[in-house]
């Protein structure tokens, strides 16, 4: 079954669009968490970051970036967080990959923030990292 998403990049379901080209699209969330919340989204219905295809991800960063400065330009918010849900245990709660894009302002009261833990074996960590990479295709 398609995604809340793919029904509304499709218009069988009523979306606020900000942009779309031949690749993504970008509308505005329908439970914002601040006034201009984005959602960037690949037309492809692909879980999770690295199913997408490799032409797509590369266009990511480029509308990240021009989708943040439109935000700051109309919302005068002076800060983004850009956040992406990789999978169920990191809160995605959609099954198609997409950032949100959220103006934030001083003193909103939203918060952001890890609770940071000692850091332990990451030389070794770091170690085992490097060799997965290197066994990695760069296209997968």
């Amino acid at each position: 079954m398609a995604s809340i998403f793919s029904r509304i990049i499709a218009g069988q379901i009523p979306g606020d669009f900000i942009f779309r080209e031949p690749r993504w699209v970008a509308l505005l969330d329908i439970r914002p968490t601040s006034a201009g919340h984005a959602l960037l989204i690949p037309l492809v219905e692909a879980p999770l970051l690295a199913d997408l295809p490799p032409a797509t991800l590369a266009d990511a960063g480029r509308l990240l970036a021009r989708l943040t400065r439109a935000l700051k330009q109309v919302t005068g918010c002076p800060a983004v967080n850009i956040v992406l849900n990789d999978g169920p245990v990191a809160g995605q709660e959609v099954p198609h990959v997409h950032w949100h894009v959220v103006p934030r302002w001083p003193d909103d009261g939203r918060g952001y923030r890890f609770a940071p833990q000692p850091g332990t074996g990451l030389a070794t960590l770091a170690a085992d990292l490097a060799t997965a990479w290197d066994t990695l295709d760069n296209d997968q």
